[in-house]
């Protein structure tokens, strides 16, 4: 099985709050062999996936979460 790690501190607990609740429920449903645990404290977000669908799917969830997020501060940034 292949893990990684990923955590993402905000400038205030109220920002990680609204991008952690724009991201998490796109987690929801993943394909067998995939899973995504998320966790909100104060204002540091952190994901843990694990996979044992291999290096290339593993690759493309981190990619499709970092983009979800990328969108999603942006998203709050403009309003």
């Amino acid at each position: 099985m292949l893990k990684a790690s990923i955590g993402i501190r905000f400038a205030s607990a109220s920002q990680a709050r609204e991008i952690f609740e724009a991201v998490v429920p796109d987690n929801q449903e993943l394909p067998l062999g995939l899973s995504i645990d998320s966790n909100l404290d104060e204002n540091k977000i952190t994901f843990e996936i694990r996979s044992n669908r291999g290096i290339d799917s593993l690759a493309a969830t981190l990619e499709d979460l970092m983009s979800a997020i990328d969108l999603s501060v942006r998203t709050i940034e403009s309003i």
